[in-house]
């Protein structure tokens, strides 16, 4: 499947988040003719039948005329044979699911964040946990499909809060996530706060550990990971002034969870199929355990062999006692 994306950046968001600058973030202004931008991205994306129009950026379902730009995509949609629309919303503005489902909405993207309240109250989100339990079960309950977007390290944030957070999510049973860390943005509130000393980014390496985790969760529940890490590239990536940030961060954060199961089981050679093989030993080269190729993964150590789902069952079940703490 291919997405077409246009952008409506920082609309009908009631709140603006300490963390954001969306139109930092996509470089976009508001289009002048919904129309003639859905086609202008649909040649420009080489846009087919397997393809899904995405209405990103800001909070769409709380545009004024929400419903008529909804309309007009439809028409687009259904004029250029594309399979139908995605869009990005807040968990608060579900609005008439019955509208949506009948205009060609096939999967929203909801932007939880968090699902600890101090988290939400920090970062200036404006909503509450149950305003996500909420929006999931109603758009699941009509047929639309749902992704789940959460962030690390907002305000008030900690690892086991962030491993609640999944687990929180994991029970919703969304068709999908994606995580990505904080980002600091140029003429954001996150900004004033990191320049006057109230708040600390990420670093790298702590980043892949919590998010390898929150990843873990997921895979245990086969819950899809749709992306890990926000994109940027060269014109946004000027925009940020601080953060955990890698051009490769999902392969990174992958391989951090690889690097788990290879060191917790004592790993001496590792079976698996040939594509992982970057991600599984590529990057973990240091631990110079042997590769060999297979349809599933498992180790081979001291103590025999040990599959990764079997690994995986084991390790989830010990991020449920950190998920109790500092909450």
């Amino acid at each position: 499947m291919k997405i077409i994306p246009i952008f409506f950046p920082n609309a009908g968001c009631s709140h603006r988040c300490v963390f954001c600058n969306e139109w930092m973030a996509t470089m976009k202004s508001f289009p002048k003719s919904v129309t003639n931008e859905i086609h202008r991205a649909y040649e420009f994306y080489h846009g087919d039948s397997n393809s899904e129009l995405a209405l990103y950026g800001g909070t769409f379902t709380a545009l004024e005329n929400w419903k008529d730009i909804l309309e007009e995509a439809h028409t687009c949609v259904e004029e250029l044979g594309m399979k139908g629309i995605r869009l990005s919303t807040r968990p608060d503005e579900i609005k008439d699911v019955n509208f949506l489902r009948a205009n060609g909405v096939l999967h929203v993207e909801i932007g939880a964040q968090s699902m600890c309240q101090d988290v939400l109250d920090a970062s200036k989100r404006g909503h509450t946990p149950e305003d996500v339990r909420r929006a999931v079960e109603m758009l699941k309950s009509s047929g639309i499909k749902v992704s789940v977007h959460l962030m690390t390290a907002l305000p008030k944030d900690t690892k086991c809060r962030s491993i609640y957070s999944s687990f929180e999510i994991a029970k919703l049973s969304p068709d999908g996530v994606r995580i990505h860390p904080t980002l600091i943005l140029k003429k954001t509130e996150l900004e004033e706060w990191y320049l006057k000393g109230r708040y600390v980014p990420q670093s790298l390496k702590e980043a892949l550990d919590w998010v390898s985790d929150m990843v873990a969760i997921f895979l245990n529940d086969r819950i899809l990971v749709e992306r890990i890490g926000m994109y940027q590239d060269e014109k946004t990536l000027a925009n940020v002034v601080k953060g955990p940030f890698h051009p490769a961060f999902g392969e990174l954060v992958r391989a951090a969870l690889y690097r788990k199961f290879l060191v917790s089981t004592k790993a001496q050679k590792v079976f698996a199929p040939p594509r992982l093989r970057s991600q599984i030993v590529g990057r973990n080269r240091d631990l110079e355990i042997e590769f060999l190729p297979s349809d599933r993964i498992l180790i081979e150590g001291k103590n025999g062999e040990v599959g990764f789902d079997e690994w995986l069952l084991r390790y989830v079940q010990s991020l449920k006692e950190m998920a109790r703490c500092d909450l």
